[in-house]
């Protein structure tokens, strides 16, 4: 499984609601792609300027396969957005545990 991890820092809590709809239609998007396990974007509840990621993915294939479909809308969004700086990062995990679960 391949886990990606992420933050994105926008100038401002409106800066956020600004790309808040490009955000749910990318999440909606992935969602339905061939391989994913789970794909999210949240804002932070201490800093509402700060973005979360986190997507799970079966394997690099289905990984790569995602980073290679088109998204113009998302990019073109992203582009115009006041971005103070931006994290992502991958992970290959092997097994899982659950911590917590009800």
């Amino acid at each position: 499984m391949i886990i990606i991890t992420g933050t994105i820092k926008v100038e401002s809590e409106n800066e956020f609601l600004s790309v808040r709809q490009a955000l749910i239609a990318r999440v909606e998007r992935s969602r339905k792609d061939k391989g994913n396990i789970e794909y999210a974007f949240s804002q932070d509840l201490a800093d509402p300027g700060l973005v979360h990621l986190i997507e799970k993915w079966e394997d690099e294939a289905s990984l790569q396969a995602h980073l290679e479909i088109p998204d113009e809308e998302f990019s073109k969004v992203m582009t115009n957005t006041s971005i103070l700086s931006a994290r992502v990062t991958s992970y290959e995990a092997v097994d899982e545990r659950v911590l917590m679960s009800r």
